[in-house]
């Protein structure tokens, strides 16, 4: 039972959220500064560490405020709620050798389906909110989630078709630098596939403030908001965390294994996606729809063809 809520609320638990959710939010600042040349982020404080600081003790301090008109029940519960499902598929996934919180033959199917609930919640916060721009950025998020989620899914089981597995420490243990390679167009559609889930540029229709204010997050303020971009951030450990496990080795090493190396190698996805965030304009919901269904469903069907074909040649039958 202590071991039970020490992971809970520790690792990888709610603190480890917490620590990673200000530690990446202050890396987003930095990092973005340095691209975009932004004075606060980069030299407010010791590396820029300041603005993080003063960022979320503004959001701890603001009232919270329920309008008039509002469904009380989901505005109230979804924010909480959101971020408890974000957390919950660390508890599959083998953070270092013989870590892992639930072992299962079926933790595979237990992340992608844990990660493609929370577009619905975020959904039901829009939805909740009675406006209609957190309606239409809910319908939104809604109508790229059900888009993104199908390249997702097939994306993701690429390792365990190769490996004919849905252990992720099986897959883990079995996954090799030449795994890696036979894989490696289903870690580039799982990558363009979870941008759209996360809502990053160039998907991150579902919050254009230039469009609809800031969609399913328009309502909400003080610690409500705060409750949803930590359940943001924590749904991008999810992500990054299951891209690491499912194709690049997780905890594996050069010359042992670590988590050290899990570390490095989420926030290395992290970098890259931050460069993108940087770098691309936000496309329009037809231009993404067309994008999805038209090239990237096609193109992840076409590549569990390859995966199985590489694998009745290379691991001796499918």
């Amino acid at each position: 039972m202590m071991q039970t809520i020490t992971q809970a609320v520790v690792f990888p638990g709610l603190l480890y959220a917490l620590i990673w959710a200000v530690g990446l939010f202050w890396f987003f600042r930095k990092f973005m500064a340095t691209l975009h040349k932004r004075v606060g982020p980069k030299f407010n404080g010791i590396a820029g560490s300041y603005q993080t600081l003063f960022d979320f003790s503004k959001l701890l301090t603001k009232e919270s405020i329920t309008p008039d008109g509002v469904n009380p029940y989901l505005f109230s519960i979804m924010p909480p709620l959101a971020l408890i499902i974000a957390m919950l598929p660390s508890a599959f996934i083998p953070w270092s050798d013989g870590f892992i919180v639930v072992g299962s033959d079926y933790g595979l199917l237990a992340l992608v389906v844990l990660i493609g609930i929370e577009p619905f919640l975020l959904f039901l916060t829009g939805f909740g909110s009675n406006n209609k721009y957190s309606f239409l950025g809910g319908v939104r998020i809604l109508t790229q989630s059900i888009s993104m989620e199908t390249s997702f899914f097939l994306a993701a089981l690429s390792p365990g078709l190769l490996f004919g597995t849905m252990n992720l420490t099986s897959i883990v243990e079995s996954s090799t630098w030449f795994s890696f390679l036979i894989l490696l167009p289903g870690f580039i559609l799982y990558f363009i596939a979870l941008l759209g889930l996360l809502e990053q540029p160039p998907f991150n229709i579902p919050d254009a403030e230039q469009e609809i204010v800031y969609g399913f997050y328009t309502e909400y303020s003080g610690t409500n908001y705060f409750l949803l971009k930590i359940a943001e951030f924590a749904e991008f450990m999810a992500v990054f965390a299951g891209a690491t496990t499912l194709f690049l080795g997780a905890y594996k090493g050069l010359l042992f294994d670590s988590y050290f190396f899990f570390f490095i190698k989420m926030i290395l996805i992290a970098m890259f996606m931050m460069t993108l965030r940087a770098a691309t304009p936000r496309i329009t919901m037809a231009q993404m729809l067309r994008f999805s269904w038209k090239y990237m469903v096609p193109i992840t069907l076409i590549n569990l063809a390859w995966v199985l074909l590489a694998k009745s040649l290379f691991f001796m039958g499918a």
